[in-house]
C-alpha cells in the first residue's frame, strides 16, 4: 500500500463531506473534466438527437444512452481520481494520460454490470403489464444488490492497476464484497442520497440554461416552445405541453442527455469518496498513513544524523 504522497485527508466522511470533495475536485479539474465530458457527450447527444429526430424516440431511450455512457465515463473519472490521491500529479493532466488500455478489461466489465442492472429498468420502460411488476422487483432484489455489489469495481481495479493497493498480502486489504456486506444499509442511503443531489443539480441547471438560452439568445429549449405559459386559464394545456416537450422533443431530450452527463462527474467521484471513506473506517487507513509519516520522520533524522 502507498501513503507516501496523498493528497487528501485520511478521515471518516459522510455523503454530505464526499459531495463536497468532489465539487472541490470538479472545480480544481474542471479543464480536463470538461474534456472527458465532451469526448462522452457529443457522440451520446449527437446519438440522441437523431434517434428523437429521425425515430421519434421518446425519453426513455435518452436516459438508457445517457445511462450507459456513464459507464466508460466513471471508469475513466475513476482511474484519474484514484492517481490524484495517492499522489499522482499526472491525474487529470491531458486526455492522452487520463486513459491507458489496461482500463478497456475494465469498460467492458463494468458494462456488463450495467447491462445486468439495466434489466429491471428496461422492463419497466419498456414492456408492459405483469412484466413492469416483474422490473420493479428485480429493481428490488438483486437490482439493489447487484448495484451495491459491483459498485466498487472501478475503485478496486483503479487502485491495483495504479499499484497502489494490492488485494493479496496484507491484512487491511479485505475483499470489495466483504466490505459491502458490512455497511450494506449505510451504502444503500448514501448512494440513494447522492443520485437524488444529482438529480435535483440536473434538473436545476437544466432550467436555469433553459431560461437564459430563451432569453438572452432567444433560442428556446423547452420554455419557449410553451406558449401562455404564465397564464393561469392555461394551465392544463402548458403542463401537458410541458410533458410531451420533456419526453420527445429532440432539442429538450439532446439537452437534458447533456446536463445528465455533466453532473455525472459529480457524483462519480464523490462515489469514489465513498470507498475511500469505507477504508478508512473499516481498514483503518488513516492509522496507516500516519504510521507512514512518522516511518518517514524516524527516517530522515536518522539520515541526517
Amino acid at each position: 500500500m502507498r501513503f507516501d504522497h496523498v493528497n487528501i485527508a485520511f478521515v471518516p466522511r459522510k455523503s454530505a463531506n464526499c459531495l463536497d470533495l468532489a465539487v472541490m475536485f470538479y472545480g480544481r479539474f474542471l479543464i480536463p473534466i470538461l474534456k472527458l465530458w465532451a469526448l462522452f457527450a457529443i457522440p451520446a447527444c449527437t446519438l440522441v438527437y437523431l434517434l428523437s429526430y429521425y425515430f421519434l424516440v421518446d425519453i426513455r431511450t435518452a436516459i438508457t444512452i445517457a445511462y450507459f455512457t456513464t459507464s466508460p465515463l466513471g471508469v475513466l473519472l475513476t482511474w484519474n481520481s484514484a492517481l490524484f490521491t495517492f499522489g499522482n500529479t499526472q491525474g487529470f493532466r491531458s486526455l492522452q494520460r487520463q486513459f491507458i488500455p489496461q482500463l478497456i478489461p475494465l469498460m467492458i466489465r463494468c458494462l456488463f454490470d450495467r447491462a445486468l442492472l439495466f434489466i429491471g429498468p428496461a422492463l419497466i420502460l419498456f414492456s408492459g403489464d405483469i412484466f413492469i411488476l416483474l422490473g420493479f422487483i428485480y429493481l428490488f432484489f438483486p437490482g439493489i444488490w447487484l448495484a451495491l455489489r459491483n459498485g466498487f469495481r472501478a475503485e478496486q481495479f483503479s487502485l491495483i492497476y495504479a499499484d497502489i493497493a494490492s488485494q493479496e498480502g496484507t491484512s487491511h486489504d479485505h475483499r470489495t464484497k466483504d466490505l459491502v456486506s458490512h455497511d450494506f444499509s449505510a451504502l444503500f442511503f448514501r448512494g440513494l442520497w447522492t443520485f437524488m443531489f444529482c438529480y435535483i443539480l440536473t434538473l436545476v441547471l437544466f432550467i436555469t440554461f433553459d431560461y437564459l438560452s430563451y432569453k438572452l439568445l432567444e433560442f428556446p429549449i423547452l420554455i419557449g416552445q410553451i406558449p401562455y405559459l404564465m397564464d393561469p386559464e392555461a394551465i392544463d394545456q402548458s403542463v401537458s405541453n410541458i410533458f410531451l416537450l420533456m419526453t420527445s422533443d429532440p432539442r429538450v431530450l439532446t439537452v437534458l442527455t447533456g446536463f445528465i452527463l455533466l453532473v455525472y462527474p459529480i457524483g462519480r467521484i464523490a462515489w469514489f469518496f465513498t470507498y475511500i471513506d469505507l477504508r478508512v473506517r473499516l481498514d483503518c487507513w488513516d492509522m496507516e498513513l500516519r504510521m507512514a509519516e512518522v516511518s518517514q520522520k524516524l527516517n530522515t533524522r536518522e539520515a541526517s544524523s
